[in-house]
């Protein structure tokens, strides 16, 4: 491929960016900021985004140590400016972690999402704050857990959380037990996460040897840190203590003769393992389990949430091209109980991964039939367990497609085990098309320095595919900043011909500096290169759309709870935000904050066009042409290019009161094999609850209360993200 004509040489000047005032900033505080010293006042303080550029920018170039000295200064000031105008922002766990200690970090922790096939490394990714994908194919469940030990979890008498009457002392269970017994096994636990995967890793690897039923396994918990203890790397958030992981394994006992397949057990375990993960005791798991729809108990697998079972993960029937064109019979029943359970639970699952389209390279695969290809020098498995990884290794190999997503469905990763290194550009915010594009070519260096400089677990996975995932988000502001297109101009495509040809060269730039980039650090070409991620939480520090999302709502009220005795109540009514006290909720009180998304601001005159008003056929179609120019890409005549894309992560509202289950079967058959992935959800039904955690109002309204509002510039800036988590779907009402 030629490349790119060079660039002028103007620069673009420096901008320090700020964050949408409230929710912008509470984000941006609960997740990402730190605090700091200030050197003119000796006061703590709350970064600025200026600060945060400075140091993420610092610890990705730092990556690149004495080598290319020139060029590592020339890559800190750019990036540095890049993220400082918010025309760069990669991903939140660059943002949270980012700093000179990157070089010596683990790569987990700048990972976002990964995948796994062994019970223990999902729990050590997941505890990384990973989020994991895992195949539940037959072939790829090679443990029966009904061959594990007995197994019971001890903890000494003197530990902070020992609770009398509840917990088996250490001092009790060597009078019962004794230490010198064959069949009798202890395992101290060490406190770090590595050592909590250790704890499982040996469960996994005695079942997986068939030869420990009838023993006695004692995990010994007392060196790990009691609940409430600060956890360094954590921004010094309390430790959960030693009591969910403990009770997560007095669950999994449980498995043993419960008369489950293997592949059923381990969701099983392996939900009760996700539960349990927890950090300062807010983060929930985010997984994807995946399943062949060939496996004779596929049935089994689409029906096994139905009625709010296993939730710590999402279900996907894996699928390919002959599911689509040949529609045996199997095949049939198959679909008709996917879009029946989909439809009638009002849940989208199980969703549809089509295997066959995502980008597979097998060119040195083989060779992990050593078993040896999950070790880093953090994390070593116990020789014993490379057997186990082995066999894993083999039946991955003899398929015909070993690759699944990530969870979120961006990223297409090996199914024994990748990472998603991932990061987001924001060409709206760059002044030209020429500094859009030196954005996304400066995010294509940066993550490939994460992938050739940092230490993992899946090292030799990325070092054969260095693969990469440049996205980029406020899409719709970018189409009407500059083009002057709404979506439905968008989705015109002959229209809107100069938008996407703009949006293919932004995919050449790409592809042409991960090519040239890895030749200049003498490292494989990545595999995949672009994608589109959701950038929820990224995007909301500066009120953009989210990923390829459209805008939720055009004005709306974001009801934040709060406890009615908190101060911060009476502080906001006195200021005159609209406040109501819950029934649903005893001691609660709601207040409301007027928000309006960034793209409502653009004076669009009444061009905007909602999710809500999208209708499915058109988002597909969206869906299908960002595939074909940002994630397939084509050439000045538009000619297609090889693929080396990832995915694009779509959810696809739609409203049951409209769309019939007959027009929902039919939508499906007609689109969901014409893209790489896309979920499917309904529309929830507001007024099933007392009230929204996003309520929406006209622009009259919207003003009014906004107008009854005593102006106070920092007052929204009180909300802290643990009242925000509805986003992630988790909301507690």
């Amino acid at each position: 491929m030629p490349s790119s004509p060079s660039l002028p040489k103007k620069r673009m000047r420096f901008i320090d960016r700020k964050l949408d005032n409230g929710m912008g900033r509470a984000v941006a505080r609960r997740t990402y900021l730190r605090r700091v010293i200030d050197k003119n006042t000796a006061r703590e303080r709350w970064e600025t985004w200026s600060e945060v550029a400075n140091r993420v920018a610092l610890g990705n170039t730092s990556l690149l140590g004495k080598k290319f000295p020139k060029h590592r200064q020339t890559e800190y000031k750019l990036l540095r400016k890049h993220i400082s105008n918010g025309s760069v922002l990669m991903s939140g766990r660059h943002l949270q972690h980012g700093d000179e200690t990157q070089p010596e970090r683990n790569m987990e922790v700048f990972t976002n999402c990964s995948t796994a096939s062994s019970s223990y490394i999902l729990f050590y990714l997941l505890m990384n704050g990973s989020g994991v994908g895992r195949p539940y194919d037959d072939d790829m469940c090679v443990v029966d857990w009904d061959n594990m030990p007995n197994v019971r979890c001890v903890i000494a008498e003197d530990h902070p959380d020992f609770m009398w009457g509840v917990d088996e002392s250490v001092r009790d269970a060597e009078h019962k037990y004794g230490r010198d017994e064959d069949n009798i096994h202890w395992f101290e636990v060490p406190d770090s996460r590595e050592g909590w995967a250790q704890a499982i890793e040996m469960i996994e690897i005695m079942a997986f040897e068939k030869k420990y039923r009838n023993d006695l396994l004692l995990l010994d918990f007392s060196k790990v840190r009691p609940k409430g203890k600060p956890i360094r790397g954590m921004q010094n958030r309390p430790s959960s203590g030693p009591k969910p992981l403990m009770n997560a394994i007095a669950k999994l006992s449980t498995i043993k003769g419960a008369g489950m397949s293997p592949w059923k057990q381990t969701m099983f375990v392996d939900h009760y393992l996700a539960e349990c993960v927890l950090v300062g005791g807010a983060r929930r798991s985010a997984r994807i389990a995946t399943k062949k729809w060939t496996d004779p108990e596929i049935f089994d697998f689409i029906n096994i949430k139905r009625g709010g079972f296993l939730w710590s993960a999402n279900n996907s029937v894996a699928v390919d091209d002959k599911f689509w064109k040949q529609r045996s019979r199997h095949a049939n029943k198959v679909l008709e109980a996917m879009l029946k359970a989909s439809y009638e639970d009002n849940t989208g699952e199980p969703g549809f991964i089509n295997q066959h389209r995502l980008v597979q390279n097998d060119e040195g695969y083989d060779d992990y039939q050593d078993g040896h290809y999950a070790e880093s020098k953090k994390y070593q498995p116990m020789d014993r367990t490379v057997k186990m990884l082995s066999k894993l290794a083999r039946n991955a190999g003899s398929k015909v497609y070993s690759q699944i997503p990530n969870p979120c469905g961006e990223i297409t990763l090996n199914m024994l085990g990748g990472y998603c290194v991932i990061g987001d550009v924001v060409p709206y915010f760059a002044p030209t098309l020429d500094d859009a594009e030196e954005a996304f070519r400066l995010t294509t260096r940066a993550l490939i320095r994460v992938n050739t400089f940092m230490d993992s677990l899946y090292n030799r996975e990325v070092k054969r595919t260095n693969r990469i995932g440049v996205g980029m988000t406020g899409i719709h502001e970018f189409a009407w900043n500059t083009f002057g297109y709404s979506f439905h101009d968008l989705i015109d495509e002959e229209k809107s011909k100069d938008f996407w040809m703009t949006i293919a060269r932004f995919k050449r730039a790409v592809v042409d500096e991960a090519t040239s980039y890895s030749k200049k650090l003498q490292v494989n070409v990545p595999h995949t290169n672009t994608t589109i991620k959701p950038s929820g939480t990224i995007s909301k520090l500066f009120a953009l759309t989210e990923g390829a999302h459209l805008p939720s709502m055009r004005e709306y009220i974001r009801w934040v709870q709060y406890r009615s005795d908190d101060p911060s109540v009476k502080r906001y009514e006195k200021k005159g935000y609209p406040v109501k006290e819950l029934k649903s909720y005893s001691g609660s009180t709601a207040v409301g904050f007027p928000t309006q998304p960034l793209i409502c601001r653009l004076g669009m005159n009444g061009r905007l066009v909602t999710a809500s008003e999208a209708s499915p056929e058109e988002q597909y179609k969206w869906l299908i042409l960002l595939e074909k120019y940002w994630i397939v890409g084509v050439d000045e005549d538009e000619q297609p290019l090889e693929d080396t894309g990832n995915q694009v992560s779509y959810t696809l509202k739609y409203d049951p009161q409209r769309v019939t289950q007959k027009e929902y079967i039919e939508m499906v058959k007609k689109y969901q094999g014409q893209v790489k992935c896309c979920s499917l959800m309904p529309q929830q039904d507001a007024t099933a609850y007392e009230y929204q955690p996003e309520q929406p109002v006209t622009i009259s309204e919207f003003m009014r209360v906004l107008n009854e509002i005593e102006k106070d510039e920092s007052i929204m800036e009180d909300i802290d993200y643990e009242h925000l988590k509805c986003e992630s779907g988790a909301c507690p009402i």
